[in-house]
């Protein structure tokens, strides 16, 4: 066990207890008859399956880089928790439609002392797995809040838009998210089958109290059961689908709501020196991880200087840094001063590659308007934010020394 710290330990510990009570409640249930025991055992195999998918993607997330994984494999608890909520989804389907029909045709529960007796053990079981894997800042979400800086002079824009600053909150600025979005997939499953060892206790409790006879059709306590597990599957499926959500949009690399990417590049093209922006690109490796690239067209004066390139390249990364995003990549590409045109430094030398480049070349030379409307290519100009009055007719060519004599 001492490669197993923290909340591996925990998988480890919740996996031997639910495979050793799925073996007793499966056979408890084939012996006694009873197909509410042997439904509630197929939810344990859930758990079993979830606890695994948890553990295995908490095992390999700690692999460090590779040749090949880059990056490591640290999404594989985000892909871990997307196959837990969608098989979570699926499960409570097929459980749904078999409430459905139990509705339609009730039946009564043979042996309740038996049910209600291993119903009783696995909804412990369960109430100990919630206990464990209590960790509730996995559910804390981190939102973007808005301050306002008295102290600094207001522009058109933060005028408009309502606040001066956008800033990310600074709690637990460094915390890995990834993994807590793979225990929520699992507490989901957990929470999953406490519910449903709630809906067998309580049904069998009814049949145990107010017995029927064998030949008596069923009364109301036959419907109890179905009804009940409808109501379980609209109590879970709210969780696990915006679950589901969080973890494709992560995996699909979309720019997450809670990051005004907008304002970021708003704000680059604010800095002197920097006529447009395009290719720009952000998303999300991990939960709370960023990463972003984007070529920054600049003034040709800034050429024949190194400090002033390291200084913007700086100022660049310091923008980034203050909305959250550590992981960037820069490609400075040097104009001849115009805003009406759009120029790669470094485009493609093969016209194959034109549909799969980030900079196409045939884009060079071509007004914005065209341009932009080419596949894979996008401008961020100074223009189309509206940053300042002089800035809509002409950005002002910086002088060399502007950044040399700059402190950071």
């Amino acid at each position: 066990m001492g490669r197993y710290t923290g909340k591996s330990c925990r998988l480890v510990f919740m996996l031997t207890m639910t495979s050793m009570f799925f073996l007793a409640e499966i056979v408890a249930g084939y012996v006694g008859n009873s197909i509410a025991l042997v439904s509630d055992s197929f939810n344990m195999l859930s758990d079993i399956i979830s606890l695994s998918v948890g553990l295995i993607a908490a095992r390999v997330r700690r692999r460090s880089s590779s040749p090949r994984c880059t990056y490591g494999l640290v999404r594989v608890e985000v892909l871990g928790a997307l196959a837990n909520a969608v098989f979570l989804a699926a499960v409570r389907f097929c459980v749904s439609a078999q409430a459905l029909e139990r509705l339609a045709q009730p039946e009564a529960i043979d042996k309740p002392a038996l049910v209600l007796v291993v119903g009783s053990i696995g909804l412990c079981i369960n109430v100990v797995g919630l206990l464990v894997f209590q960790d509730w800042r996995c559910l804390r979400k981190k939102r973007a809040r808005t301050t306002r800086r008295d102290s600094e002079p207001k522009t058109d824009t933060d005028t408009e838009a309502g606040f001066q600053q956008t800033e990310l909150e600074e709690v637990d600025e460094f915390e890995d998210e990834g993994h807590h979005l793979n225990i929520r997939g699992v507490l989901l499953h957990m929470l999953n089958d406490a519910l449903g060892s709630v809906v067998v206790v309580v049904t069998s409790a009814l049949f145990y109290v107010w017995p029927k006879a064998q030949d008596a059709p069923c009364n109301w306590q036959c419907y109890v059961d179905p009804s009940l597990t409808l109501v379980m599957v609209a109590v879970i499926m709210p969780s696990a689908i915006p679950l589901a959500r969080e973890t494709a949009t992560i995996l699909l690399q979309i720019i997450p709501r809670n990051m005004p990417f907008k304002r970021v590049l708003q704000e680059v093209c604010s800095l002197p020196g920097v006529l447009s922006i395009h290719d720009a690109h952000m998303w999300e490796l991990t939960k709370g991880r960023y990463v972003a690239s984007l070529h920054v067209r600049v003034f040709p004066e800034l050429h024949s200087s190194l400090s002033a390139i390291k200084m913007l390249h700086q100022e660049i990364r310091n923008v980034l840094h203050n909305f959250g995003i550590h992981s960037l990549t820069v490609q400075l590409e040097f104009g001849d001063g115009s805003m009406e045109k759009s120029y790669c430094s470094t485009p493609c030398s093969s016209p194959s590659c034109l549909k799969v480049s980030c900079c196409p070349p045939d884009v060079a030379g071509l007004p914005l308007c065209k341009a932009n409307q080419l596949p894979h290519h996008r401008e961020y100009n100074t223009d189309m934010y509206e940053i300042s009055n002089v800035l809509k007719i002409q950005a002002p060519r910086p002088s060399i020394h502007s950044y040399t004599g700059t402190k950071l």
